[in-house]
């Protein structure tokens, strides 16, 4: 079934919305990525406008070649799994880039990355956002939070946001969000692809 028409004047999502797998599975082993490891993710619902920037942005990140050992997809289920996925992964992942249209009071449209080194949330937090994603609630500070709670999470994490402009039910993104895709992919194929510390052991690190 084709995705409905865009509201005149407001650009499209790059897709539509594919099939949801639950479960990413964990990476093949591949003796040619025998070196750190990289997931690039995106974060979110589809169908809420802006607040799915982040999986637009991996549309477009997968049609650009990566090298062994990067995986590109989206992060569309609950933390939980997430996290059981994460640490299914062998050798787990070294970093983590994740994308996604957050509200967080700042200046609507604009872009933002920042290295996440949150600490561990106090239990009653941790209890309530566990309970949210085991609800079906799909939220990046959820997964950050239940997936350091797990020690799922790689030794890096970076991450580009972008504060949306429309929010709400649609399968479209605003024009703001759409001219900051370009953008976005570059700052994620750079931080992706960016030297890692000579400190960083090649089988993967947990924090």
């Amino acid at each position: 079934m084709s995705a409905p028409p865009a509201a005149p004047g407001v650009p499209p999502l790059l897709r539509e919305p594919a099939p949801r797998v639950w479960h990413l599975g964990p990476l093949e082993d591949d003796p040619v990525a025998a070196g750190p490891r990289v997931m690039v993710a995106g974060v979110g619902y589809w169908w809420q406008r802006d607040a799915s920037f982040g999986l637009a942005a991996v549309d477009a990140l997968t049609e650009h070649t990566w090298p062994p050992g990067v995986r590109v997809t989206k992060l569309d289920y609950g933390a939980i799994y997430v996290s059981q996925d994460l640490l299914a992964v062998n050798p787990p992942y070294n970093r983590l880039v994740l994308i996604a249209g957050m509200e967080r009071g700042r200046e609507p449209g604009e872009v933002y990355v920042s290295r996440w080194t949150g600490a561990d949330a106090d239990p009653e937090e941790v209890q309530a956002r566990i309970f949210e994603a085991g609800a079906g609630v799909v939220d990046l500070d959820h997964l950050l939070v239940i997936a350091r709670h797990f020690d799922a999470l790689p030794e890096e994490v970076v991450l580009i946001e972008m504060e949306p402009v429309e929010t709400g039910g649609g399968l479209e993104l605003s024009p703001a969000a759409v001219g900051r895709l370009d953008e976005v992919v570059e700052l994620a194929r750079r931080e992706a692809l960016a030297p890692f510390p000579a400190s960083l052991k090649a089988e993967g690190v947990r924090c």
